[in-house]
């Protein structure tokens, strides 16, 4: 799991309102839309978005505190109105004083995990699976049917797998491609799914593309045309940045926003189905 750093995310919170408005631009979905699409696409759950209470600690563990991270979580979730607060105290004491000041969920971060955990649901989710959903979803928002379409996957870690499982739910022919040829043998074989042999026949391979990886500069000028899109999730970015400043409206990216939102929204539709079962066994 990438570690930001806290020039990574010091804009966050002044730039929420802006961020949404660019997605919406970029694909016609807001923060919350994007995230909820990310989940299952379910506004039912949107209910136990707007009620649950959410604690988020910091942790003091591995690296130590992120400048930033907390409160930036916090101007996420709150902007897609979840009832919740960063905790006075961190690590064991801030989850104690989170159950006292009424979370039913808390938000924890530490070098190994970001995780958010229903306590009631007793289920959680996680942040690189969520992150990959997320821009999957913009991906596929923005490029519409992708039925016979293929789509280019970088990077073959937990947030490039979930994505690409993402899009092929959506119909993508999937071109997935990591340095390290082992990622990616858990999709050697299966339909759909091509395993790229090397970064240029990945790219040539499409030009709609996930860039999940953390290599900074994979994806340059010469790869990107009027009909390009890209969803890069990735810490660094692998977008360069003459392609960030010449196709801006084509590169989906954000640090933290679509992420956390989206396992804001997970963890609803998680904790609703774990509570329908529970309920269903006792009856």
């Amino acid at each position: 799991m990438t570690r930001l750093t806290e020039n990574d995310i010091q804009h966050i919170r002044r730039r929420m309102a802006l961020h949404d408005e660019e997605l919406t631009s970029q694909t016609g979905y807001g923060l919350a839309g994007l995230a909820m699409l990310a989940a299952g696409g379910d506004s039912r759950f949107l209910k136990r978005l707007h009620t649950a209470r959410v604690g988020i600690i910091p942790l003091t563990t591995g690296q130590g505190i992120i400048g930033g991270f907390s409160d930036s979580v916090e101007a996420i979730l709150s902007y897609i109105g979840m009832d919740c607060f960063v905790t006075d105290q961190p690590d064991a004491a801030g989850m104690a004083e989170a159950v006292e000041r009424g979370a039913g969920q808390i938000f924890i971060a530490d070098d190994l995990t970001c995780t958010m955990i229903d306590l009631h649901a007793h289920c959680s989710v996680e942040n690189s699976a969520c992150t990959g959903r997320a821009f999957a979803a913009a991906l596929a928002a923005r490029a519409g049917d992708l039925h016979h379409r293929s789509v280019t996957v970088l990077g073959a870690g937990v947030v490039g797998r979930d994505g690409a499982e993402f899009l092929r739910g959506r119909g993508a022919d999937i071109v997935i491609y990591d340095c390290d040829p082992a990622r990616t043998e858990a999709f050697r074989g299966r339909s759909h799914f091509y395993l790229a042999g090397s970064l240029d026949e990945a790219l040539a391979a499409s030009n709609l593309y996930l860039e999940a990886t953390t290599a900074p500069d994979l994806i340059g000028l010469d790869q990107v045309d009027a009909e390009t899109i890209i969803a890069a999730p990735g810490i660094p970015c692998g977008v360069s940045p003459a392609v960030m400043a010449r196709h801006a409206q084509q590169v989906i990216h954000d640090p933290l926003e679509l992420g956390v939102a989206a396992m804001a929204c997970t963890l609803q539709a998680e904790a609703a189905l774990h509570l329908f079962d529970e309920n269903q066994k006792i009856g």
